[in-house]
């Protein structure tokens, strides 16, 4: 391999990383997201569930 070569492929690689940066954090925003859903999902059941129970006594 001659240096443009190289350089060209490290260039390449470069923006791989950066594109996989992207993707990775859009993941995490994404995961944060459906686990911040089901957080609210569960209080608003237990808080549904408690009142059920506290007005059948």
């Amino acid at each position: 391999m001659d240096r443009n070569e190289l350089l060209r492929f490290a260039a390449d690689k470069a923006q791989e990383s950066l594109k996989g940066g992207k993707m990775h954090s859009k993941t995490w925003v994404g995961i944060a997201v459906v686990a911040g859903v089901v957080l609210v999902g569960f209080i608003a059941y237990r808080l549904l569930l408690i009142e059920l129970i506290t007005r059948l006594r």
